[in-house]
């Protein structure tokens, strides 16, 4: 078959554009329809006053190979690599505790870990060798066969109740924004897997450079609402905006949440893809951002905090500013995230009352820290992070199939986002890569 000319793509998130970018890198012409009034989606941030205000944190690690070489791609390696070291810390009985976990004796070191359990985390390895190709990031065909089980109830029983407070569910929760009592096991697994033990790093630069980079190298198309995908006379896509434009491709890449996926291609879609896109779950998000008046820190530290289900705080990453940094030298930075559960029960509360809370709750674990605050930004979305719950991975592998089988009858059409893949930019990075691949075909 051969390239489709002309490709739209639905969203300019960092899924659409990565599928945008490796599109276009084929020779296919691309249009990105975005309704914002720029690109970026739920990683879009700015500088204000030399600050990167951003709702995610700009962290890396090894293990993110997909993002790392599409920055070194669209040639931002010197302005946002090498990714400088960044601490982990967990709350002890009397404050924050840095932890360098670089194996998985380490984990013994963190607080309220008891031995026993961490003896028992000998068992880790072998059940990652066990579970092998179930553990590719993406690798839903296989995932299904282990998607059986939540996170907590598989640490509980391999490794103890410490091991999963003080470590699996603070790490899930600050990452992904899940609740470990229903999060498949296969999501830690796999990022497990994919990340290990390795310590993250902060980007020198935002998130939001390698996205304009990315948007500026391809048609964007902003302030453009979709209202509905129709099939195109020619057996191609026609996107039909609210303010009456049209605009027609061969063939399309949805790359927005799941649910607007299904009710904006609806007329274009199987009653099994639209089942399986109405019913991903997200995690509300709600992230403040913080100009600090002086370095809290010597370096980067990120803090996990959220030990149990009705904490307000998943995590807490604090930076100091330097000569040639990233943020005004003899400053700080601080991005606090809440937990999913926190953002759900109060999406309806006032931003301010909530920024105060989670600063309030920050200070209490960091004596000071509001004090230091200069001004702020908070982040809320509806689509935080999609939910990889138990059952998630038997349901995404039922629509890959349907996505082959649909490839195979010649419809054009693919899908790119989080949801697919991994809660993460990583994640998403990926997506629109494998998206891209299924419409260009085979070599």
């Amino acid at each position: 078959m051969p390239l489709p000319r002309h490709v739209l793509v639905v969203g300019a998130g960092l899924a659409g554009l990565a599928a945008a970018w490796r599109l276009s890198r084929a020779g296919c012409r691309v249009t990105v329809l975005e309704e914002a009034a720029r690109a970026g989606g739920r990683v879009a941030g700015d500088r204000v006053d030399g600050f990167p205000l951003e709702p995610v944190p700009a962290l890396v690690a090894p293990g993110d190979a997909a993002l790392v070489a599409w920055i070194d791609e669209l040639g931002l390696r010197h302005e946002l690599l090498p990714a400088k070291p960044v601490v982990t810390a967990f709350p002890g009985r009397e404050g924050l505790v840095d932890v360098e976990l670089r194996t998985l004796r380490d984990v013994a070191r963190i607080p309220g870990i008891r031995r026993l359990h961490a003896w028992r985390l000998v068992r880790l390895p072998r059940l990652l060798l066990r579970y092998g190709p179930a553990l590719a990031l993406g690798a839903a065909a296989d995932a299904e066969s282990i998607d059986d089980r939540s996170l907590a109830d598989f640490a509980r029983l391999y490794f103890g109740q410490s091991v999963l407070d003080r470590w699996m569910a603070p790490l899930v929760r600050a990452s992904s924004l899940g609740d470990p009592e229903q999060t498949s096991r296969v999501q830690f697994l796999q990022q497990h897997w994919t990340f290990g033990m390795t310590r993250p790093g902060l980007l020198r630069g935002m998130l939001g450079e390698l996205v304009e980079r990315a948007a500026s190298a391809v048609q964007v198309v902003t302030h453009c609402r979709i209202d509905r995908i129709e099939p195109g006379s020619d057996g191609g896509f026609r996107a039909l905006a609210e303010d009456g434009r049209s605009f027609a491709g061969e063939a399309l890449v949805m790359a927005t949440p799941a649910p607007a996926c299904a009710r904006l291609a609806a007329p274009v879609l199987t009653t099994p893809e639209r089942t399986f896109l109405e019913g991903v779950r997200y995690a509300p998000s709600l992230a403040v951002a913080a100009a600090l008046c002086r370095p809290l820190v010597p370096r980067a530290r990120l803090a996990l905090l959220a030990a149990g289900p009705l904490a307000p705080l998943g995590s807490a990453l604090v930076e100091p500013g330097f000569r040639g940094g990233r943020i005004p030298a003899g400053r700080g930075l601080a991005l606090l995230r809440a937990t999913g559960d926190f953002a759900a029960a109060h999406s309806g509360a006032p931003s301010e009352t909530l920024e105060k809370d989670l600063i309030t709750e920050l200070d209490g674990h960091w004596p000071g820290f509001a004090s230091s605050v200069e001004f702020t930004r908070v982040f809320r979305s509806r689509f935080g992070a999609p939910r990889f719950d138990v059952g998630a991975y038997r349901r995404l592998a039922r629509f890959r199939r349907v996505q082959t089988d649909r490839l195979a009858t010649g419809r054009r059409l693919a899908f790119a986002g989080d949801y697919l893949v991994h809660p993460s930019p990583e994640g998403a990075v990926r997506s629109g890569e494998q998206a891209a691949a299924a419409l260009l075909g085979p070599g």
